[in-house]
């Protein structure tokens, strides 16, 4: 009978290690999937989060939020893994896909930034989970 317990400790173990695995998200909300990327991108695992946020537009492309992510992985790329080309790609995303958003103008900033050598200044990064 100890092995029930011990079964169920290692099943909510797993479940916990492997939130950010790209398995676990297909039958997650959109909402479900922000807050999965966020926590990712806090443990430092960013290319997790890129993926969870890729997933959000593969399974929500029509979401009227689905700029955000789009936004998201650029600024992953951009101020985690240090890959401007990258960032720079994605931020360009927002700009032609979402010209109207509230983002686009930050996307052009960004890529202003980055291309002229400046740093970029954003002072609030947590939109994914709040909006």
């Amino acid at each position: 009978m100890r092995i029930i317990p011990s079964i169920l400790a290692i099943m909510a173990l797993g479940s916990l290690i492997f939130s950010c695995s790209s398995g676990s998200e297909g039958k997650k909300t959109e909402q479900d999937l922000y807050t999965d990327a966020q926590n990712c991108s806090e443990r430092g695992e960013f290319e997790s989060a890129i993926n969870t946020y890729e997933n959000i537009l593969e399974l929500y492309p029509d979401s009227p939020r689905a700029y955000k992510a789009q936004f998201l992985i650029g600024f992953v790329f951009s101020e985690n893994l240090k890959d401007q080309q990258k960032a720079k790609e994605n931020y360009q995303k927002v700009i032609d896909k979402y010209p109207e958003c509230d983002l686009a103008d930050d996307a052009r900033y960004m890529i202003e930034m980055m291309e002229t050598g400046a740093e970029p200044t954003i002072s609030d990064t947590t939109m994914s989970s709040s909006e």
